[in-house]
């Protein structure tokens, strides 16, 4: 149990030390602002997410028509 403590202790703080540190300004924006714009709002990161959306919409329609063509046959099969 004491360990558990530790753990949600040095999370908390951890946490706390992180909200702070990417609230500090520099030139009128935040580190976190900053940092969002640089690494999340480029063209990179919103190909890869686009392709990604693609992919998953590819996948998840066949994956419906497989299990619906597995399905047919069972049922068939009876």
């Amino acid at each position: 149990m004491n360990d558990v403590l530790k753990w949600i202790a040095k999370f908390s703080l951890q946490g706390i030390l992180w909200v702070f540190l990417l609230s500090i300004r520099v030139d009128g924006q935040t580190i976190f602002q900053a940092a969002h714009g640089t690494l999340v709002q480029n063209a990179l990161v919103q190909t890869v997410d686009e392709e990604l959306g693609a992919l998953w919409s590819k996948v998840s329609e066949t994956a419906k028509l497989t299990f619906s063509k597995s399905r047919d046959a069972d049922d068939k099969s009876l």
